[in-house]
């Protein structure tokens, strides 16, 4: 970013004018909208480029591609490349005028190398560097350069339950533990473990890798908090609570499944302390090469109220919609907008920095919000027969949902007896074990202060759940599955 500044953008009402007025096209190019919803108001050429059909087509933003359905897709990084490869996404490059920048969730070589065939910049640091700095292991690493201390903890390789119980001891974590893989997505390989048979259940996962993050186990609250590394300083968005390995919402013990932004849920004195150790975090990024989004959790231990570093995702993450719909980014601008000015060549920014984060401190936990996460939680593959639509909802007396009114603005939904549903999975598809059905939006309290679901949380999710439905597969199903899972077989059966 040396190029001498053609513009500078001195104030809010400038970055607001500078994204409507902009020509540059923006892709977001990711399974659903869900992490950058409501974007496409603050930029003019945003468009959303998306597998999932969320909104029935009623969205102005959304271009979907369908799935042809010939493979099965093995990670996201397979979906986006689908899509960027689309006839449908190729017509729509080919139709602007300027060169556009392409944002994913995860991306890899391979769609490095198809954005620059394709004249399109990617508006995120390059893959290497976030692949780096997304290792928990590292993450940990970087924390203890920058002061940002972790819960204490250990990294080692590990062989057997023998070397870890002793690692443990010599390092005085005592005998409940919380071990991590360097890589992992929400909480899918956070393990707990107190006794032998508690790693026996995941003593693969763990003496696979070649160092996991050993921790003590603490009676903490977990926490998020998003921020953007800039060359104008760190800019640091709402602390939020979070939910985790809540049953009814996720099979994964320590998985992510929600979260809430309201005044009372943090003293001021551990917002300031996640905002100060969130900048420092994010300098320290800078430094390294990083730029732009990233998001920090945050472990507050409640004996002790020390605010522990969790770990960092070096992308978008599960809260970017939380963050930019809040209210305080609606009434001054979402904290995204400064990671696309980071990749704006010839944009100075005169904006003070440190005020910003500072207004953010006193009002952006204005307003109660809060997001529920529902994936589907059965073993057996299904077939859905009967899904709810996007769109804003009441709760009736009986527990059941009532239909407002279909749409895709969140913010339609803002009384404390509405809410808004993001269907993720609609009637037809396979729900399978893990995979995401819909995103609750709410704006009251949902989580008691230990962490589960209190009754309004409960009677919501009850009644989300309710309003899907499933059967088993039947053998022509099974026999498609069967071959999806077979690459050979579905390269033979196109090519006849």
């Amino acid at each position: 970013m040396n190029e001498t500044p053609l513009r500078t953008l001195n104030s809010l009402a400038d970055i607001k004018r500078y994204f409507a007025e902009s020509d540059v096209p923006y892709y977001f190019i990711s399974a659903t909208n869900f992490n950058l919803m409501g974007m496409h108001e603050w930029v003019r050429g945003w468009q959303n480029i998306n597998l999932i059909d969320c909104f029935d087509g009623q969205h102005p933003q959304v271009l979907i591609v369908e799935n042809d359905h010939s493979r099965l897709f093995e990670s996201i990084e397979e979906i986006n490349l689908y899509l960027l490869n689309s006839a449908r996404a190729q017509a729509l490059f080919a139709g602007q005028q300027e060169a556009g920048r392409a944002i994913f969730l995860f991306f890899d070589e391979q769609l490095e190398a198809a954005c620059q065939a394709l004249h399109i910049d990617i508006a995120l640091p390059r893959n290497s560097l976030v692949r780096e700095v997304d290792s928990k292991i590292v993450t940990t690493e970087i924390g203890n350069r920058a002061g940002v201390r972790s819960v204490p903890n250990v990294l080692a390789k590990v062989s057997s339950y023998a070397e870890l119980e002793k690692l443990a001891w010599q390092a005085g974590l005592g005998e409940r533990l919380v071990v991590q893989t360097a890589y992992g997505d929400s909480g899918k390989t956070t393990f707990f473990i107190a006794c032998e048979a508690d790693y026996l259940k995941v003593a693969k996962k763990v003496e696979a890798e070649r160092m996991v993050k050993i921790m003590r186990w603490v009676n903490c609250t977990g926490t998020a908090i998003e921020a953007c590394a800039t060359r104008w300083g760190t800019v640091v968005g709402p602390l939020m609570t979070e939910l985790i390995g809540i049953d009814s919402l996720t099979p994964y013990p320590g998985g992510w499944c929600g979260n809430e932004l309201y005044a009372a849920a943090f003293s001021a004195d551990i917002r300031i302390q996640a905002q100060r150790k969130t900048e420092a975090l994010g300098n320290a990024l800078y430094e390294r090469g990083y730029r732009g989004y990233f998001e920090v959790d945050y472990l507050i231990d409640r004996d002790t109220n020390e605010v522990w570093l969790g770990e960092l995702n070096a992308r978008i993450t599960g809260i970017s919609a939380m963050t930019n719909l809040s209210d305080f980014s609606v009434d001054q601008i979402p904290l995204f907008l400064f990671h696309l000015l980071e990749y704006t060549p010839g944009i100075d920014l005169g904006l003070d920095v440190g005020a910003f984060n500072q207004a953010m401190l006193a009002e952006g936990a204005t307003g109660t919000a809060a997001q529920v996460v529902l994936k589907y939680t059965d073993q057996p593959l299904k077939i859905i027969t009967e899904a709810p639509v996007s769109g804003v909802y009441t709760l009736q007396p009986d527990g059941t949902l009532s239909l407002k009114h279909a749409g895709h603005e969140r913010r339609e939904a803002l009384a404390k007896n509405e809410a808004y549903i993001l269907r993720i999975k609609t009637t037809g598809e396979y729900a399978y074990h893990g995979g995401d059905l819909a995103t609750l939006f709410l704006n009251q309290v949902i989580r008691a202060p230990q962490g589960h679901l209190n009754a309004d949380g409960e009677r919501w999710v009850s009644a989300l759940k309710d309003s899907f439905r499933f059967r088993p597969l039947n053998q022509e199903e099974r026999s498609l599955v069967e071959l999806a899972r077979n690459p050979a077989s579905i390269k033979s059966g196109r090519e006849q």
